[in-house]
C-alpha cells in the first residue's frame, strides 16, 4: 500500500513546555494511563454497550478537535502519563485518525525537556470493533500506532451479528489479517462474556487466538445505562472464566509474572501451566496467556491508574462514576494554567472504587458508547 504524507494537525497554542508534578489521586495512586474518547458515535450497537433505542449522539461542534486532543493528551504525558488509549464509541469512524496518531506518537513523557530520549515517547494504542482495519492498518501502524484492542464477541457469524445488532463478522476477520500484515505484534482480542449466549465459545475463543498470536481477554458484563442492559444471570464470573478455558486446553491456569499479574492497564493476566503434564504429550498451548477484566467479581480499583476523556472533554475519574468535570472550557480559549488547575482539581475528587453489585445496580447512568470503556 503507498501511504499519502501525513497532514500535520495546526500547531497548539503556544504556551511554553508544561510542567508540574506527576498526577496522583488521593488514594496515592499514580495516573499512568488515559483514555481519551475520539467520537460518541459507532458503525456496530452491541447490545451492551449501546440500549436499543440508541442515544442522542453530540453536535459536531461540541466534540474535541484532533489539535485539541493533541494538546490536552501532551499536557498529561508531561503529568506523567505514559499511555493512551484511543475509543469510541469507534475511532475509526473519526475523520483523521491516522493524523491524530502521527501526532499522539511524538509526544515525549515527562515535563523535563533534557531528559526526554527517544524511547520516552507516548504510547499509543487504540480500541476498535476492527470493521474499518482492513483499509486502515497499514497507515496507523506507520503513523506509529503501538498496539491493537480489538472487540469480538462470537466466532459465530449469526451470533456476532445478533450481539453487535449490524456487524460482519468476515469483515472484522480481515481485519485482524490486515493488522498481522501491517506489522501489529500487539494485538489483544477483547470479549464480553455472557452467560447464555457466548460461555460456550470462551475456550474456543482462546485458543483461536492463539493460534494467530493474539492475545485473549474476556471481560465481565457490566452494568452501564443505570443497569438497563445487564440481566444478573448472564454474568460469567472470571473464576467460570478461567474454568472454562482450563478445561478447554486441559491444563491449569496459574498468574502471569512476566510483566507482573497486572499490566498497565485493568486486566490480569494468567496463562496455561502444563508443568504437571512436561514432556511429548505436554499441552500445545503451555505459556499461552489470556487477560480476564473482572470489575464485577474481582474488584482491581486499589490499582487504578487511569483517567479518561469523553469526546467532548469532560474528564472521568472513573468509568463506572457520573462524575466529571468540563476541561473543554479550558481549551476555548486555551489556558494552560486553569487546564493544569481544572485536571488536578477533579482528580482531587477521585475515590478509592466504584459501587457495581452482581444484582446490576450501583453503576452509572452513562452508557457505554459514551466513554469508551
Amino acid at each position: 500500500m503507498t501511504l499519502i504524507p501525513l497532514r500535520r494537525l495546526r500547531p497548539p497554542p503556544a504556551a511554553g513546555p508544561f510542567s508540574g508534578p506527576p498526577l496522583v489521586d488521593p488514594q496515592a495512586r499514580a495516573v499512568k494511563y488515559l483514555r481519551v474518547s475520539l467520537t460518541d458515535r459507532c458503525n456496530f450497537r452491541c447490545t451492551y454497550c449501546m440500549p436499543e433505542a440508541g442515544v442522542e449522539h453530540v453536535q459536531r461542534r461540541e466534540l474535541l478537535t484532533l489539535e485539541e486532543v493533541a494538546l490536552v493528551v501532551r499536557a498529561f504525558a508531561a503529568w506523567g502519563v505514559e499511555r493512551v488509549r484511543l475509543t469510541g464509541g469507534e475511532p475509526t469512524v473519526r475523520q483523521g485518525l491516522v493524523e491524530l496518531v502521527a501526532e499522539l506518537s511524538r509526544i515525549p513523557v515527562g515535563s523535563n525537556p533534557v531528559e526526554n530520549k527517544p524511547d520516552r515517547r507516548l504510547q499509543v494504542v487504540m480500541t476498535t470493533n476492527g470493521a474499518r482495519l482492513q483499509e486502515l492498518a497499514a497507515p496507523l501502524f506507520s503513523a506509529g500506532l503501538a498496539g491493537l484492542t480489538v472487540s469480538i464477541d462470537s466466532l459465530d457469524p449469526i451470533r456476532f451479528r445478533e450481539i453487535t445488532r449490524r456487524g460482519e463478522l468476515s469483515q472484522v476477520l480481515a481485519g485482524l489479517e490486515a493488522a498481522t500484515a501491517a506489522g501489529f505484534r500487539d494485538i489483544k482480542l477483547n470479549t464480553v462474556a455472557v452467560r447464555g449466549f457466548n460461555d460456550d465459545e470462551v475456550g474456543p475463543m482462546a485458543t483461536w487466538a492463539w493460534a494467530r498470536g493474539h492475545v485473549p481477554r474476556f471481560i465481565e458484563l457490566m452494568p452501564m445505562s443505570g443497569g438497563r442492559l445487564f440481566v444478573p444471570g448472564e454474568l460469567l464470573a472470571a473464576a467460570d472464566l478461567r474454568r472454562a478455558v482450563a478445561a478447554h486446553v486441559g491444563a491449569a491456569l496459574v498468574p502471569d509474572a512476566g510483566e507482573g499479574l497486572r499490566g498497565l492497564g485493568p486486566a490480569t493476566y494468567w496463562r496455561v501451566d502444563d508443568s504437571v503434564h512436561a514432556g511429548p504429550h505436554s499441552s500445545p498451548h503451555a505459556g499461552q496467556r489470556l487477560g480476564v477484566i473482572a470489575a464485577m467479581t474481582e474488584n482491581f480499583c486499589a490499582s487504578c491508574n487511569r483517567l479518561r476523556i469523553s469526546a467532548t472533554g469532560q474528564l472521568h475519574n472513573c468509568l463506572a462514576r457520573d462524575d466529571t468535570g468540563d476541561l473543554r472550557s479550558v481549551l476555548r480559549p486555551y489556558d494552560p494554567e486553569a487546564l493544569e488547575s481544572r485536571v488536578r482539581a477533579i482528580l482531587g475528587h477521585k475515590r478509592p472504587g466504584h459501587e457495581f453489585r452482581i444484582d446490576g445496580q450501583g453503576g452509572p447512568d452513562k452508557a457505554m458508547i459514551s466513554i469508551g470503556g
